[in-house]
């Protein structure tokens, strides 16, 4: 069944259980300049210099299980230009900010790290659309290659390098998950709406909501049978996907109730679970 078929959606807002609040709300708004948007005893929200939310961190008791559950494998933050990205390698590496490495996806150009309570982090800008790879039938065809860092830093030779937090226009542009297995959860995200964009074998799939490479990630290298993350514990608490307007939220949401799954209506979306444990909510852009 077709549920949304031309319903566009994107990544909203990722809630994160942080065992440490305020040495997580101090890593990212001194590493990436997010600025604090809102703050109590138990929360932080942090976005960008336009009061973009982005992340919501929440104080937890229990630290990072020992053994691998479902849950987050990275969360993207896209940055609205290359020289953006650029500024903002240049700001890490000055401040002595540890990189796990880089990549060029062809899609786009990113580097990753570890956040605090072992957060997967990705800093990406994606690549004009014309220039995505396509393979010879004409599907998408992401790629991990070796980033040419000095081209990427050259954008901003000659020009201001001085970071001053995470510019308007920067999103969640994707987040990737680690799952249990890949069938059942194709099926849950299929019937939110998405597609599928590419498949890497066995072990991993990307879903896409309208002309885009890919809003979602799932993979099964480090997580197949695992068990859901427990409550109280630091990892992903949950994460949005937003829909263009209310209509769209409410039409979705009666669409999921005749194709019985599970949800739960709030004042602010409708919330759910994948089958791999995990939790989203939907949510209305307007």
């Amino acid at each position: 069944m077709e549920l949304s078929e031309s319903v566009r959606m994107h990544i909203g807002k990722v809630h994160y259980n942080v065992s440490n609040l305020e040495r997580a709300a101090y890593f990212y708004e001194e590493g990436f300049g997010m600025k604090v948007l809102e703050k109590s005893e138990k929360s932080v929200t942090l976005g960008t210099i336009a009061d973009q939310p982005l992340l919501v961190l929440r104080r937890v008791n229990n630290p990072t299980p020992r053994k691998k559950t479902s849950g987050l494998y990275h969360v993207a933050i896209r940055l609205p230009s290359r020289e953006d990205l650029a500024r903002l390698i240049y700001h890490l590496v000055n401040n002595q900010v540890e990189l796990d490495g880089v990549a060029d996806h062809g899609v786009s150009e990113s580097l990753y790290l570890t956040g605090p309570d072992d957060m997967g982090i990705e800093l990406t800008c994606d690549r004009d659309y014309d220039q995505w790879p396509i393979d010879e039938d004409g599907q998408l065809d992401m790629i991990t290659e070796e980033l040419d860092l000095d081209d990427l830093i050259l954008t901003i030779q000659g020009k201001n390098k001085k970071w001053t937090g995470l510019p308007a226009g920067t999103t969640i542009g994707h987040i990737h998950l680690r799952v249990a297995e890949l069938e059942k959860t194709a099926e849950f995200y299929t019937k939110l709406g998405f597609e599928i964009t590419q498949a890497y074998g066995e072990q991993a799939l990307f879903f896409a909501s309208g002309e885009y490479h890919h809003h979602i990630g799932a993979n099964t290298w480090q997580s197949a049978g695992s068990d859901p993350l427990a409550a109280d514990t630091a990892g992903l608490n949950h994460f949005e996907i937003v829909l263009p307007d209310q209509n769209s939220l409410e039409n979705l949401a009666k669409k999921l109730e005749e194709a019985e799954l599970a949800l739960e209506k709030t004042e602010d979306g409708v919330s759910l679970v994948d089958p791999n444990g995990i939790h989203l909510k939907l949510v209305s852009a307007s």
